[in-house]
């Protein structure tokens, strides 16, 4: 283990490899690179000769498909690597020699592992995250860094000569880091700083003490995302022996909401700390990410944590639309749960099944068109159905909730985001706040509901005012 950086790709582009395999790629092969472009997105570079040709089948633009197409390198050693979801678009003549211009070919890559380990030898597993940023975060434990560096001097040549040598030792201490075990799997969260791993945006990575599966550190991601307030975008592992010699690596193309997961700030959970917010404490944030993993079937967390992070990403006008559509999925999870709890329809089945009947009977009898009757008996099938509102209010009921004014006035006006109503000149600032409080919404149910907190931090107020779940944010003045 070389630095703590992402690792897949530097032993891909420094490793001899050459391409036995290029699945859609130009052929001969000249040379390669495979980088990140400013997306997160893998991008192969090859370079081939001038009369080069690809046997990939062409498809019409347009067309709607998942890429499989694969790619597979083999360096002097026999190691083995593989790049999933290979897609040229881009072909063109680099300048240079007029008899033998070489083709310069990107590629679009989902996907790259390598493994120049024995599996069998695995101990240690490190997930490359960014947008894990060190502030303002206060973190509760240490990262040391010791820089050793050995400097040799050697005077004249032969028998007479003199060497020279001298070692120095440097130190770096940074509180960036946490602590944590979660289902009997011990772990430390690290945000690293560009400077200290030499790029990226705002890299971290989670370090494993063991080698926990794919489907374990994908809940662990979304509840560390969750709980601090920031969407986490994973960019691939590493797996080590017990000496740290690498295993396997493997990057993907990562998501970043478009990018906008840089430009949010942390907005976590519930607090975190005794004291201030932001700080993090370790006991409180193993409450929370443990919570939030032991639901995260149960709720359904992968699809939920989508919804509320595109809702978090969304411009005034639309995400009250988005907050609604997340709020309604996590209703809808507690109450599949929790059957008894609320009651999601007007009148009793055997009830309403003799009201359908007399009220499609009445449309049956009128003298209107056909396709009007169709219509309308057709609406009857959701009839029965609460309204989103008092089934809200339900909800928050069973939950031993507070619905504030403020809120159910902002849960009332989300439906004119989704139809489409403009927000009317002077109410920005109120539809600004109606998205605090649809966050809110969401935020004070999901942590009742997982047990991940007693508190929540309420962003519609000023100082960011620490509060008890039952409690709902006072009505704006």
């Amino acid at each position: 283990m070389t630095d703590m950086s992402e690792e897949c790709l530097d032993i891909i582009n420094n490793g001899h490899f050459n391409v036995v395999d290029p699945g859609p790629l130009h052929t001969p092969i000249r040379g390669f690179s495979l980088r990140r472009n400013d997306k997160l997105t893998l991008i192969l570079e090859t370079e081939a000769d001038s009369k080069a040709a690809s046997t990939a089948v062409e498809h019409p633009p347009g067309t709607v498909r998942l890429s499989v197409e694969r790619a597979k390198l083999v360096n002097i050693a026999g190691v083995e690597a593989e790049l999933v979801g290979v897609v040229p678009y881009s072909v063109r003549t680099a300048e240079g020699d007029p008899v033998d211009r070489a083709l310069r070919v990107s590629a679009q890559v989902h996907s790259a592992t390598v493994a120049p380990g024995d599996v069998v030898t695995a101990t240690y597993t490190i997930d490359w995250l960014e947008n894990l940023p060190a502030s303002p975060f206060v973190w509760p434990d240490t990262v040391k860094t010791t820089t050793n560096t050995t400097k040799t001097r050697s005077i004249g040549m032969g028998d007479g000569g003199l060497t020279i040598s001298s070692d120095s030792e440097r130190f770096s201490l940074a509180r960036t880091a946490a602590k944590l075990v979660i289902s009997g799997v011990t772990f430390y969260v690290c945000a690293l700083g560009r400077d200290r791993v030499g790029g990226g945006i705002e890299p971290g990575c989670v370090v494993y003490d063991g080698t926990p599966d794919d489907a374990f550190r994908k809940k662990v991601r979304i509840a560390l995302s969750f709980a601090l307030g920031l969407y986490l975008v994973d960019l691939g592992h590493t797996i080590y022996d017990r000496d740290w010699h690498i295993v396997s690596a493997f990057a993907r193309s990562a998501y970043s909401l478009g990018r906008r997961a840089f430009d949010m700030g942390p907005e976590q959970l519930a607090p975190l700390g005794p004291r201030f917010l932001n700080e993090l404490n370790s006991n409180q944030l193993t409450r929370a990410v443990n919570a939030l993993v032991s639901f995260y079937d149960e709720l359904d967390l992968a699809n939920l944590s989508w919804a509320y992070w595109h809702a978090c990403a969304a411009t005034p006008h639309i995400a009250p639309a988005h907050f609604g559509a997340a709020i309604e999925a996590l209703q809808r999870a507690y109450i599949r749960t929790h059957p008894n709890a609320v009651v999601e329809v007007w009148a009793p089945r055997q009830v309403w099944k003799m009201l359908r009947a007399a009220m499609a009977s009445s449309i049956e009898q009128t003298d209107i068109s056909d396709e009007a009757k169709t219509a309308l008996v057709r609406k009857l099938t959701n009839f029965n159905q609460v309204d989103q509102r008092p089934l809200l209010k339900a909800v928050f009921a069973a939950l031993g909730l507070e619905l504030g004014e403020d809120e159910d006035a902002a849960w009332r006006r989300r439906n004119k985001a989704a139809h489409g109503m403009p927000i009317p000149e002077g109410q920005e600032l109120a539809a600004i706040r109606d998205m605090k409080l649809l966050r809110g919404l969401f935020q004070r149910m999901l942590l009742r509901i997982t047990n991940a907190a007693d508190q929540y931090i309420d962003y519609t107020s000023p100082n960011h005012s620490f509060r008890r779940l039952e409690e709902a944010p006072p009505v704006a003045t």
